[in-house]
């Protein structure tokens, strides 16, 4: 047998070692200086290397130097097969050593990690993306806990992880990456190319941490400019890097120029971008990003330059609202304004051609460069490039291959675009935009997938707050404009059929209230259901009426759903890497979900509701009720009134005797309400700030009423006015108030409908006229009504015990002491059967193991409403400062038997604006994870007040059972009853009208 010529030891070797440190070093001279003579000889010498050897350490080494060779090769010409095939000689040069690992496999596998990311920008495969992860983590395995290879090693897992961070929006991917970057660092020593490539990433996440962080991390953008500056400081303009970190200090620039309005920022940025493009070859595939750059920096120059924010979006989710229409009305700009337009369409017209089908970046280049024509049609009148502007977002919208943010942002630009006409061409007006706003609804809840956590997906859907209060807005105008029999554009006939069901019941001609064809108001509230109240919808689909759906599924479907659910409701862990990636080890209930794992639990749900819509009879798994289903499902109880709020215009959706009504609000603007709400919301807090002066504080009462007379004048007024005229009787068969929901959206959510009037002059009170409700969304209402009807009404000796969470003082929450706590807890006491957490009993894990076991719960303690910055609401409970019990806590429980949650806290109803129409608070969250009844607050409560209304409320109930079904009765009975009868309360509606009840 013949000795092979590469042997080990032999001549032969030695040769072709030679061969081997030729063709690295021509690489390393093409890497540093670029000379594309340099690469031609690196490939040529690899080439032989390949050709001759037959040492599988020497093949190896040639297959990954050719994939090296055609990787630098398609960063200089982007030619795609190039990339393709450097990936498959990496796997190649992997699959010849099988599971043994050598001193060469953590480099192969650190430049497969490397090249398949690199493929996942062009192709936005995400299988792609996972195996990057994968690659360069077990080539860390296998790395020196220090110096330079683990540097580049933790650098390019956190690039990984930084890219699933942009394609699924997970924080947890984010916190990883940041930490990687900054482990990077650490590794290297300052100046050198591996420190400054770490330094380049650690910016550049910290950029993305500032985007994402609730309060913005002001200090991350200022590390960040810090650092993207040192490294530019650190390389020559030769360097084959300093395109790319040029670009890098300009995103920090542009970013910190948003946040601060700092002109010296968007200067240097500008100089730094329009020199990064300069840098870069025409092919490179880099210069998509590059152009992108510079692209954002002209529209914040054009945005200077008329000191206005018409200038279009920078990103997906800030893509404009209906407000914003006639924000740019036509004239003439000046020269300085008509030069930084031209700017910017220029720069996103190059960043758009540049930019392959296919590419990840390829949505957001649409987006804007038709941002930037869209202002161009309103700043000068130009109709050319409206119609162009309009063709990009509506082929980007259309395009399921797009980034689903992207579509969705897109789509609503579309809308936006066209809805300025007045019908008489097809291409504009209301009717042109039901397309894109239907569209764009029906994309939105894939926004919000479970692949990402529950704040994360809240966060994605906060981008696009008011899109469905528009869209239905939009179908009302339209209606309006149609004969009365005729249907609206697009909607279903079916479910246009079931609006209609039923004879009319209107009064006399000249005081029936002006409404919109039952179709059109059906469509408005398809849309407004479809579109709000996201994560609330996620959660029902686990309850009750999902598990009727499941046993109609074969048993092994019905088992994987319930164990699917049982993981993805898991606590979430601040990381996204699995500590047993591809273990045994079956997690509990209570292990952290990290976002490895929730990425691809998320995987298996998607494909088994495919599946389970595959089987006979469960086509509708999941999806959204009809209308005539959620009309028969919220009975004939009472009206539900659902209040859509948009610029566009107002309306009142009422579902009352098997048909949906709309009637227009004529006193209700959008900018109106939003201006209310923020002084109220600022009069609260003034009534119950004791440093400020009692004139001040009687000024802010005043505030408070006159917001309660608007909201009668504006809504309640109008509403039962007219439901009068539609033969509602208002009042129960004995006399009393008759039931009346709210379901409001937008700015209305933050302020106390129930309360509407002017009891305190004698004047109309919705308190004195209906017992009223609330509810997220109507869907939510019907779930809560089955899940009653349901239920079996005690009927053995058994009390319903409850659980009382009581917390006068937690330490170190900086406020004061609760004494109307204790009475409430003295009052609950005395139920039979309650189990009392006490002081420094009341600790969050106590208080998450107590839940399941009692359907009856009340809180009486502090509580942090999620209204801005950092905050996420919670309640303070005695270890709140190391273990908050958070809404997210709450929200992910599956409580079937809970029946009522009655939290005596404050502001357990208020949330952040973006999230208004996600019932994302403390209240929504106990609704959310399976209370029936929920009684919460919209602002802080008076210590003095709430034991009064406690001790009223449980006085309306059976000692034993003290509920369903009377709940809201007795709140507003004992609402009333201090309101009428404690001295120094009627005419101070911050201290009655804070209490609302959330259920049937």
């Amino acid at each position: 047998m013949a000795t092979p010529y590469d042997l080990f030891g032999t001549p032969g070797y030695e040769q072709l070692l030679a061969v081997l440190g030729g063709a690295e070093e021509a690489l390393a001279r093409y890497e540093r200086a670029g000379r594309l003579s340099d690469l031609e000889r690196a490939l040529v010498l690899f080439d032989a290397l390949l050709t001759r050897a037959e040492n599988i350490d020497l093949r190896s080494a040639a297959m990954n130097g050719i994939g090296m060779v055609l990787w630098s090769r398609y960063e200089r010409f982007g030619e795609p097969t190039d990339l393709d095939g450097a990936i498959t000689l990496f796997r190649e040069a992997l699959a010849a050593y099988g599971a043994e690992v050598t001193v060469a496999t953590p480099s192969y596998w650190a430049n497969l990690s490397g090249a398949l990311r690199l493929r996942w920008l062009r192709t936005h495969d995400a299988r792609d993306l996972g195996a990057s992860v994968d690659a360069v983590r077990t080539a860390l395995v296998s790395t020196p806990s220090r110096g330079v290879l683990r540097s580049n090693r933790l650098n390019s897992l956190g690039d990984a992880l930084l890219n699933l961070f942009r394609l699924h929006g997970d924080s947890s991917a984010l916190a990883e990456a940041l930490s990687s970057f900054r482990e990077a660092v650490a590794c290297t020593e300052p100046g050198t190319d591996e420190g400054l490539w770490a330094r380049s990433s650690l910016a550049e996440a910290l950029r993305h941490h500032h985007h994402w962080s609730p309060d913005g991390a002001p200090e991350a953008l200022d590390e960040a400019a810090a650092l993207a500056r040192e490294v530019l400081a650190g390389v020559s303009r030769r360097h084959r890097l300093y395109p790319r970190f040029l670009s890098n200090l300009a995103l920090v620039l542009t970013d910190r120029h948003t946040a601060r309005s700092d002109p010296a920022d968007l200067r240097e940025a500008a100089r730094a971008a329009r020199r990064a493009v300069a840098a870069t070859p025409a092919g490179h595939p880099n210069l998509v990003q590059r152009n992108a750059v510079l692209a954002a920096v002209r529209r914040l120059e054009l945005v200077g330059a008329t000191g206005r924010r018409a200038a279009g979006a920078a990103g997906p989710g800030a893509a404009g609202t209906a407000e914003d229409l006639g924000a740019g009305a036509r004239r003439r700009p000046p020269r300085r304004e008509r030069r930084a337009l031209r700017a910017w369409i220029r720069a996103t017209g190059e960043a758009y051609a540049a930019t392959p089908e296919g590419h990840v970046l390829r949505g957001l280049a649409l987006l804007h460069h038709g941002s930037a024509l869209a202002a161009k049609a309103v700043a000068e009148g130009d109709a050319r490039a409206r119609e162009a502007a309009v063709a990009l977002y509506r082929r980007a919208a259309r395009d399921p291959a797009m980034d689903v943010s992207v579509r969705v942002a897109c789509a609503r630009l579309w809308a936006l675009s066209v809805l300025d006409g007045d019908g008489s061409s097809p291409a504009y007006g209301r009717a042109a935009a039901m397309e894109p706003y239907r569209l764009a609804v029906e994309l939105l809840p894939r926004t919000a997938s479970y692949r990402v956590g529950r704040m994360d997906r809240a966060r994605q859907l906060g981008d696009f707050a008011g899109l469905a209060c528009d869209a239905a807005a939009c179908a009302l105008d339209l209606a309006d404009a149609r004969p009365p029999a005729t249907e609206p554009a697009g909607a279903d006939a079916a479910e246009a059929e079931s609006a209609d069901a039923g004879p009319a019941r209107t009064g006399p001609a000249e005081t029936a209230p002006a409404q919109t064809d039952t179709a059109g108001a059906g469509l408005a509230l398809r849309l407004l259901e479809q579109g709000r109240g996201v994560l609330l919808g996620q959660a029902l689909d686990a309850r009750a009426e999902t598990s009727e759906q499941l046993r109609r599924i074969p048993v092994e479907l019905a088992a994987e759903w319930d164990r699917l659910l049982t993981q993805l409701d898991r606590p979430e862990a601040a990381v996204y890497t699995s500590s047993e990636p591809g273990g045994t080890h079956e997690p509990t209930a209570e292990d952290p979900l990290t976002g490895e794992d929730r990425n691809a639990l998320a995987g298996r749900w998607e494909r088994l509701v495919e599946t389970v819509r595959r089987v006979p009879g469960c086509e509708d798994f999941l999806r959204l009720p009809r209308t005539d289903e959620m009309l028969a499902g919220i009975g004939d109880t009472g009206p539900v009134v659902v209040v859509n709020v948009s610029p566009l215009r107002c309306d009142a959706l009422v579902l009352h005797r098997g048909r949906v009504r709309s009637l227009r609000l004529e006193g209700l603007c959008h900018a109106d309400a939003e201006r209310r709400a923020e002084a109220f919301l600022a009069a609260i807090r003034a009534t119950g700030d004791h440093a400020l002066p009692l004139s001040g504080q009687r000024d802010a009462q005043t505030e408070v009423r006159q917001t309660l007379g608007w909201l009668w004048t504006a809504v309640a007024g109008p509403v039962l006015d007219a439901l009068a005229t539609w033969g509602w009787p208002g009042e129960g068969s004995t006399g009393e108030p008759g039931r009346l929901w709210w379901v409001p959206t937008g700015p209305l959510t933050a302020l106390p409908l129930h309360a509407a009037g002017r009891p305190e002059d004698g004047g109309d009170s919705l308190l004195d006229r209906a017992v009223c409700s609330y509810a997220p969304t109507v869907s939510s209402l019907v779930h809560a009504r089955r899940r009653e009807a349901g239920r079996a009404a005690p009927d053995g000796p058994e009390p319903t015990a409850p659980l009382v969470v009581a917390v006068a003082e937690a330490p170190d929450s900086g406020s004061p002491p609760l004494e109307g706590v204790r009475q409430e807890a003295t009052l609950l006491a005395r139920r039979p059967g309650a189990r009392l957490l006490l002081a420094e009993d009341a600790v969050r894990r106590s208080v998450l193991e107590a839940l399941p076991r009692h359907p009856w719960a009340h809180f009486a303690c502090h509580a942090v409403g999620a209204l801005s910055g950092a905050a996420s609401g919670h309640l303070v409970l005695h270890d709140h400062v190391t273990a908050p019990l958070t809404l997210s806590d709450i929200a992910r429980l599956r409580l079937p038997d809970a029946e009522l949650a009655y939290l005596s806290a404050c502001e357990t109803t208020s949330g952040r604006r973006e999230f208004a129409d996600e019932a994302l608070h403390i209240t929504g969250a106990f609704h959310m994870t399976g209370f029936t009844h929920v009684v919460g607050t919209l602002w802080a409560v008076a210590d003095d007040t709430s034991p009064m209304v406690a001790d009223r409320f449980y006085a309306a109930f059976d000692a034993s059972h003290p509920f369903p079904g009377h709940t809201a009765h007795a709140l507003h009975e004992a609402v009333r009853e201090i309101r009428e009868n404690v001295e120094g309360v009627r005419e101070n509606p911050s201290l009655w009208a804070p209490y609302i009840h959330v259920g049937p």
